[in-house]
């Protein structure tokens, strides 16, 4: 954790308030369709109440971020997740929510590389470019964002799956994805392809700040201005798809590192809740989940 003394977007010595890493409209739906308490796969055995929040932002920032974040909740994201829309048309407030709420996993995470050398030169001196320019455009500085692109991948409901299916037999696709938020920064050295990724309940925003010759997004980019985005048909070949891996092998071993004592009391509270849970989102992904894994293992 970290103690700004200054606004990290202004730059201004203000009374900084408690911003959240991930928008909290995102762990407020969590917590508001969840059958019992939330748990972090950092340490399983304890629940919370919220996300990460941490003083980075003075009010004004934090005013004109939560303007965005409205919008994007009221237009896209609830509609998406109650299943009322899967077509949306967006303007230029849909290209800002996501560049704020990448900027804001950015700026930390350049914070921990430089500490930590996580990542190499190249790969730093982009990032440290990349949240330069975000910052500007954020505050109007400028109007665009040159070659760092903004994308949505809407992670629906997995029918099939072909290359390597089998390695996925375990692994809680859906409910990994609709039932987990996060957020952070990604860099492969190698294939030069480095970006910020941000699960809110399976609507993930993509920022990627250089993009490897062999990386293909179709159907997902965001323009900076009038546009639709349709949850469909979405094809994405990338390295990006590693990080998919990581986040549900991270929630396997979450899964498998709760006590017996926290273990007997999800299942009391599923109990509890009796024919009720069908209610719930998280049974349907559940049961979706139960038949790709039959899928898989018949195949």
């Amino acid at each position: 954790m970290y103690n700004l003394t200054k606004c990290a977007l202004c730059g201004n010595e203000a009374e900084l308030e408690l911003s959240h890493t991930v928008p909290k409209m995102a762990v407020r739906t969590l917590k508001k369709t969840a059958i019992g308490n939330i748990r972090s796969t950092e340490n399983p055995n304890k629940t919370i109440q919220d996300s990460e929040k941490l003083y980075m932002l003075c009010g004004d920032c934090e005013d004109l971020f939560s303007e965005k974040e409205t919008w994007f909740a009221n237009k896209i994201f609830h509609p998406y997740l109650k299943k009322e829309k899967t077509i949306f048309d967006y303007d230029e407030n849909l290209a800002y929510f996501i560049t704020s709420v990448n900027w804001r996993s950015l700026y930390l995470d350049i914070l921990d590389f430089v500490e930590n050398s996580v990542v190499g030169i190249d790969a730093l001196e982009c990032l440290i470019e990349s949240e330069k320019i975000m910052n500007e455009f954020l505050r109007g500085k400028r109007n665009d964002l040159g070659k760092i692109e903004n994308h949505i991948f809407f992670f629906d409901d997995i029918k099939e799956l072909s290359v390597g299916a089998s390695n996925f037999a375990d692994l809680k696709l859906h409910a990994t994805f609709h039932r987990g938020i996060g957020s952070y920064t990604f860099c492969y050295e190698d294939e030069k392809t480095y970006g910020t990724l941000t699960n809110m309940m399976g609507v993930i925003l993509v920022t990627l700040y250089h993009k490897g010759q062999r990386e293909v997004w179709n159907n997902t980019e965001i323009l900076n201005g009038v546009g639709r985005i349709e949850a469909k048909d979405q094809q994405i070949q990338s390295v990006f798809g590693n990080e998919l891996i990581h986040i549900m092998e991270t929630a396997k071993k979450a899964s498998e590192a709760m006590s017996v004592a926290q273990q007997k009391k999800a299942e009391d509270r599923i109990k509890a809740a009796g024919e009720d849970v069908k209610n719930y989102s998280v049974f349907q992904d559940w049961m979706n989940d139960m038949d790709l894994k039959n899928r898989i293992t018949d195949k």
